[in-house]
C-alpha cells in the first residue's frame, strides 16, 4: 500500500486530510488503534506546519503513507521555514504548570506514538518521516 494525499495549507482542510487517511487505512485493513494513532500524528504535524511554517495559503502539504512489512512510514512535506522537530527538546512534564512553556505537547505525543522520527531538508521542503507499527499493540 502506498498513498499520497496533498492538501492546501489551510487548517480548515485538516479534517479532510484525516478523513482521507482513515478511509484508505481502513480499506487496507489497518487496525483501528493504528488508524487512530496515524490520524493523531497527521493532525499534529500538519497543524504545526500550517500554524508555524510561514507558508501562504497557496502552498500545499504532501502526506505519503507506505506500508513496509509490519510498519507504516508516513512522510510529511511542506515548504515552510526550515524546522527540525527532532531537535526540539522534550517538554518538562514533571514541572509545575507555571514553569512549563506553552506548546510542545503535540510533538511529544507524536514521539510517544512513533517508533522513529527523522528529518531532512530538501529545499524547498521540510521532510519529516514518521514510522509507526502497522498492527495494533499487543495487549498485556
Amino acid at each position: 500500500m502506498q498513498i499520497r494525499i496533498t492538501v492546501p495549507n489551510e487548517l480548515a482542510r485538516l479534517r479532510d486530510l484525516t478523513a482521507a487517511i482513515d478511509a484508505v487505512l481502513e480499506t487496507n485493513a489497518v487496525a483501528r488503534e493504528v488508524r487512530e494513532d496515524v490520524r493523531l500524528i497527521a493532525e499534529e504535524i500538519v497543524a504545526n506546519a500550517i500554524e508555524h511554517g510561514g507558508c501562504g495559503a497557496q502552498t500545499e502539504i504532501i502526506v505519503e503513507i507506505t506500508a513496509r512489512a509490519d510498519r507504516l512510514v508516513i512522510e510529511f512535506r511542506d515548504s515552510g521555514r526550515p524546522f527540525d522537530p527532532t531537535a526540539v527538546e522534550a517538554p518538562r512534564l514533571d514541572a509545575d504548570i507555571e514553569e512549563r512553556g506553552v506548546g510542545g505537547l503535540g510533538l511529544h505525543l507524536v514521539r510517544e506514538l512513533a517508533e522513529s522520527l527523522s528529518y531532512r531538508r530538501e529545499d524547498p521542503y521540510n521532510v519529516l518521516r514518521v514510522t509507526v507499527r502497522g498492527s495494533a499493540r499487543p495487549t498485556a
